[in-house]
């Protein structure tokens, strides 16, 4: 059970119900549990919104990519709620199912290429380490434009504190969740 309360919009003061309203128009209604236990900071709602909206929008890194660079985090980060919501992200994305559950073992696994195997690497590192090698980071420059390289780093940055906001939160999958 979540360490905070999961507020549904009348729990709101009547001044930030437009907030909470568009975090369902914009998260999904009904709304995962880690937007619903940020609600209990209405005054940064909007800026995340926005900031979480254009990170998506905005990324020139391919959905694909990205996902499976979220979901290396969430591994690294054993963050399994994190894990469990962008597995479905990512299948739409059009990972392959077996490269998700290969995941544990990137390194070896054939299903991987080199440039996925050069965002994975990153994707732990930066998580576990904080720190990247010089090897690391020269192959996944190498493997991606600097632009994309750049919108990696930003989600796993965000998706490194997602994990530690679901965490101490102690944050569970929705009744509603299912994995696909």
């Amino acid at each position: 059970m979540a360490r905070v309360p999961l507020p549904r919009r009348e729990d709101m003061p009547a001044e930030w119900h437009d907030t909470y309203d568009r975090m369902q128009r914009e998260r999904g209604n009904p709304t995962s549990n880690v937007f619903l236990a940020l609600a209990n900071l209405p005054n940064l709602m909007d800026a995340l919104l926005s900031f979480t909206g254009e990170m998506k929008r905005g990324s020139v890194l391919s959905q694909r990519h990205r996902e499976l660079g979220i979901m290396m985090t969430a591994l690294a980060a054993s963050s399994a709620y994190e894990f469990d919501h962008h597995w479905n992200h990512a299948i739409r994305a059009g990972v392959p199912r077996a490269q998700l559950e290969a995941l544990d073992q990137w390194e070896t696994s054939p299903l991987f290429d080199d440039r996925e195997r050069a965002l994975l690497r990153y994707a732990v590192e930066a998580t576990q380490r904080i720190q990247v090698t010089d090897e690391t980071w020269e192959g996944l420059t190498r493997a991606f434009p600097l632009r994309q390289v750049m919108d990696l780093v930003m989600a796993v940055a965000w998706y490194n504190a997602v994990a530690r906001i679901n965490g101490p939160l102690k944050i569970e999958n929705e009744p509603w969740f299912k994995r696909l």
